[in-house]
């Protein structure tokens, strides 16, 4: 089971910037945005802040454009008076802990208090605090510091909120001794102690706990280093790191697990990891599960009376289908999981749909003249390449591989008809599986005769086609098909309020394919980062940067055969300076917060909810 400590990970005052932030941003659609310098000390949200368009800038006068919001750590007083001399509109995120520190140190500055701050002397909140005495605050980090303080004038001791509370009480009252008339202050705050206690005491009970936080938090390493004592434990600033981390560890669901995380790190964001281990979890130990019978399942597909030639072509297609990713076939077994509980007897329809995929597959290279698929020779490229040079061989290839796909497809169907001769829902298993084939197919076809009608100017091609492609060939294919079926498969009918929230992670899928088959390398893809470019694929990249005025310098490639890498280059600089990247990751994370905004209001299990939203993080950061 995976945990988060009972304490929210996020301090109050977070918590409430990034609620302004929110506010600010869905009632200000018509105006820019600016934070001034941080809002919280954690590069997740900044990044997340800069794909909403909203601007971080260290220069105030850069914003005399648009609303500027406060920082939750504070600023000084020379900020405010700025922004009203200048008539800029302001929100103020600052903590109000913080801000009564700044009233505080305001007041007794005046009355000729000398002003000592404890607390991290690079620390944003302990800068914004000296800037209510105009920055002649003495700030003490270390005991040492204190031979700073030389002035005999009364001392006004106050503390950094997220400092340790226990090297305050001690420094402080080591300046105290030394100077009796001082006024200590504790303004510490005590939710970094209330994560590290709820942390800790979780992380007793548990087999492993990630602590998440940004990369230079002090708060964040001291909880590590609390949590660390009691269990294993793991430390990540960001998802990509976490990502990677879980597919190299050996980890599963009857494991106790927690995640936490430091003041500044917000709870959706340690959901967000939740929900990626509960996938990885989940989705490796049926890893296992399948790889564990395919060997045996694949040479099943061999049969004694086959004449030898068919032999070497279905050892060929068994080549190409072993060593998959297999997500389709773990989302059957969530699927059957969704419907029944239990995930038992989903494998025969997982190596099914398996087969299926690879016959996809395999007429998908026909159509596409690809070589490479999983990082191996194409069925056709095998072919030819067996028997290069020699008269016939490239239509041999080409029948050889559409006979090829078609076995596929055929013994992935007499496999479910075997295993599930007895079960009640065999004809609704079958019945879905044939509606799967249908709208692939379908998706195929247009994805197919758009390119062509573009690029022969007889259609103009927009979103909404481009969108059917991925609805009918990704969607259904690579989601709702293999999800439905295990629901089926448990005895259940597919609820359409589902269907359509998980219609929309299958367009993530794709759109995210797309964006990889251009942006990322072949050796990391698997196949041909030019392929999409040379076969004038419709995607939302190209039917964006129509749109904009560099089309006709887009074209002269788009389409183009034997892209070199020169040229891929300039394609990837044309979306870029076009905008269509970016316009391809906001809908992309577009479609991401409306996923897992319907997921919370559909009545399904929440460990399936939780597997479903991981899924979605994965498709998101994946690099293949």
């Amino acid at each position: 089971m995976i945990y988060l400590p009972k304490v929210c990970a996020t301090c109050a005052g977070a918590k409430r910037s990034l609620d302004i932030v929110k506010d600010v941003y869905n009632n200000n659609k018509d105006k820019k945005i600016y934070v001034y310098k941080e809002i919280l000390h954690n590069a997740r949200v900044m990044e997340s802040l800069k794909e909403n368009d909203i601007e971080t800038i260290d220069d105030l006068s850069l914003a005399k454009d648009g609303i500027v919001i406060l920082r939750a750590h504070g600023e000084g007083e020379d900020t405010y008076k700025f922004l009203e001399e200048n008539n800029i509109e302001y929100f103020d995120a600052t903590c109000p802990k913080v801000t009564r520190i700044h009233s505080l140190v305001n007041e007794r500055y005046k009355e000729g208090y000398d002003i000592i701050i404890i607390g991290k002397k690079a620390h944003p909140e302990t800068i914004g605090i000296n800037g209510w005495c105009n920055n002649e605050a003495t700030i003490i980090e270390k005991e040492e510091d204190i031979e700073k303080i030389t002035s005999n004038n009364k001392k006004f001791i106050i503390c950094q909120t997220t400092f340790n509370k226990d090297k305050f009480k001690h420094l402080s009252n080591t300046i105290k001794e030394k100077y009796e008339d001082a006024i200590i202050m504790d303004t510490h705050c005590g939710s970094v102690e209330a994560i590290v206690f709820s942390s800790v005491e979780l992380a007793k009970e548990m087999d492993i706990m990630f602590v998440i936080g940004g990369q230079n938090s002090s708060n964040t390493e001291e909880l590590y280093k609390n949590v660390s004592k009691v269990c294993e434990s793991y430390k990540f600033s960001n998802i990509h790191d976490f990502y990677a981390f879980l597919k190299e560890k050996e980890l599963d669901s009857n494991m106790n697990i927690g995640i936490t995380g430091g003041a500044s790190t917000p709870i959706n964001e340690l959901e967000e990891y939740k929900s990626l281990l509960s996938f990885m979890c989940f989705y490796k130990e049926r890893l296992k599960e399948i790889r564990a019978g395919q060997e045996s399942v694949n040479k099943s597909l061999i049969k004694d009376e086959d004449n030898e030639i068919v032999k070497d072509v279905v050892r060929d297609f068994i080549d190409l289908n072993k060593d998959g990713k297999y997500v389709r076939a773990s989302l059957i077994a969530l699927g059957k999981l969704l419907s029944s509980k239990t995930t038992q007897d989903y494998l025969p329809l997982a190596y099914a749909y398996e087969m299926f995929e690879t016959s996809v597959l395999v007429h998908d290279d026909i159509i596409d003249k690809a070589s490479v698929r999983r990082g191996k020779p194409t069925i056709n490229n095998r072919i030819e390449n067996k028997y290069n040079g020699l008269e016939g061989s490239k239509d041999l290839a080409l029948s050889i591989a559409l006979c090829t796909g078609d076995l596929g497809f055929y013994e992935a169907c007499n496999l479910i008809v075997t295993s599930y001769k007895d079960s009640p829902y065999l004809s609704s298993i079958l019945k879905k599986y044939n509606d799967i084939i249908i709208k692939t197919i379908k998706g195929e076809i247009i994805d197919v005769y758009l390119p062509f009608l573009g690029k022969n100017n007889l259609r103009e091609i927009k979103e909404e086609d481009v969108l059917d492609i991925y609805h009918l060939k990704t969607s259904w294919y690579t989601i709702i098909g293999p999800l439905s079926l295990g629901i089926i498969l448990g005895g259940r009918e597919v609820d359409k309020a589902l269907e359509e929230v998980i219609n929309l992670i299958g367009i993530s899928f794709q759109l995210k394919d797309d964006i990889l088959g251009i942006f990322s390398e072949s050796k990391i893809i698997g196949k041909s980062n030019t392929s999409d470019i040379e076969e004038y694929k419709q995607t939302l990249l190209y039917t964006h940067v129509l749109s904009t005025k560099y089309k006709d310098e887009f074209l002269k490639l788009y389409g183009k055969a034997n892209i070199t890498e020169e040229e891929l280059d300039t394609i990837r600089d044309i979306l870029v300076k076009s905008g269509s990247k970016e316009y391809a990751l906001s809908y992309l994370k577009k479609l991401k917060n409306e996923v897992i905004e319907r997921l919370d209001n559909i009545e399904i299990d929440n460990e399936v909810k939780d597997i479903l939203k991981g899924l979605l993080v994965f498709i998101n950061i994946r690099t293949k």
